[in-house]
């Protein structure tokens, strides 16, 4: 029985999408400084815990549509965790991220309340994820501001934090889309999002527009030396994104896929880009 509640809470924060969503801000802190102290620590621990509250609270406000939708991949609307539990679990989460910024500048703490409250605002009151526009502008906004706020612990704002702020922004646009595509078919049953309002192939025009923004910005971080000229030996992993998008523009059949090759590949890429970053600073 404990078993079954702990993997319900696992479903809830969603692990993986964790891991992705927190290295944004190791990778800032890495970029500002080639010695890298206990702050990270905190920084790490604030990215999890708000991004975790951010899912918990996300599938709070979906549970009764999910179920209306016969779509049950939350915890909540299968029932494997109570709504009760779930306001618990993100209340403690709400309090460790709280704690976590306490430990940080004074600058990171304003950007960390901005964060929250960008989690929270998007699936409750402003509900931002049912305005199209608004939830990609959202989504983007919430991991720029991690990757900055890494950034900015080490080092102060400048070009180089608004470049990465700027890249991070349009490749977690481009997961937004994808996951809007994915769930195109019950939300536009229930909400109203970006995809909903331009119709999925479009939305996959748009992310490949995003992909060129990635590409220019990704060449001025080389070119300011603010990344190292090595990462250019993970160009290749360029075929399990622009390929895939480019079949499934022309055959919605290739979406799911896509989606799954993408989702499959995410992590070891970020590994990749991180273990890379880690080595050029040490010999820096």
């Amino acid at each position: 029985m404990f078993s079954e509640f702990l993997g319900a809470i696992y479903r809830a924060v969603r692990f993986s999408s964790i891991l992705c969503f927190t290295s944004t801000t190791f990778v800032g802190a890495i970029l500002a400084n080639s010695i890298i102290d206990s702050r990270i620590l905190w920084l790490l621990m604030f990215s999890a815990s708000t991004t975790s509250f951010g899912f918990v609270v996300n599938d709070l406000s979906d549970a009764e549509l999910d179920r209306s939708a016969n779509v049950l991949r939350n915890p909540f609307s299968t029932g494997d965790l109570s709504r009760n539990r779930g306001i618990m679990i993100s209340c403690f989460l709400f309090l460790v991220s709280l704690a976590s910024l306490s430990s940080l500048s004074i600058q990171n703490q304003l950007f960390g309340i901005v964060v929250i409250f960008l989690y929270f605002t998007y699936s409750w009151i402003v509900r931002a994820k049912a305005r199209p526009i608004l939830d990609i502008l959202y989504h983007g906004s919430c991991l720029a501001i991690l990757a900055t706020m890494g950034y900015v612990e080490y080092r102060c704002l400048d070009l180089a934090s608004l470049l990465l702020a700027s890249l991070v922004f349009f490749l977690s646009s481009i997961s937004q889309i994808l996951q809007e595509v994915r769930d195109y078919d019950s939300d536009r049953k229930t909400i109203r999002t970006t995809t909903a309002l331009l119709g999925k192939k479009r939305s996959l025009i748009l992310c490949l527009a995003f992909y060129a923004f990635v590409l220019t910005i990704f060449i001025s971080l080389i070119s300011y030396g603010v990344v190292p000229f090595e990462i250019l030996l993970l160009t290749p992993t360029v075929y399990f994104y622009i390929p895939p998008f480019i079949k499934s523009i022309i055959n919605e059949e290739y979406e799911d896929k896509m989606l799954k090759r993408i989702r499959g590949s995410r992590l070891l890429i970020i590994g990749a880009i991180i273990t890379i970053l880690i080595l050029w600073r040490s010999y820096v």
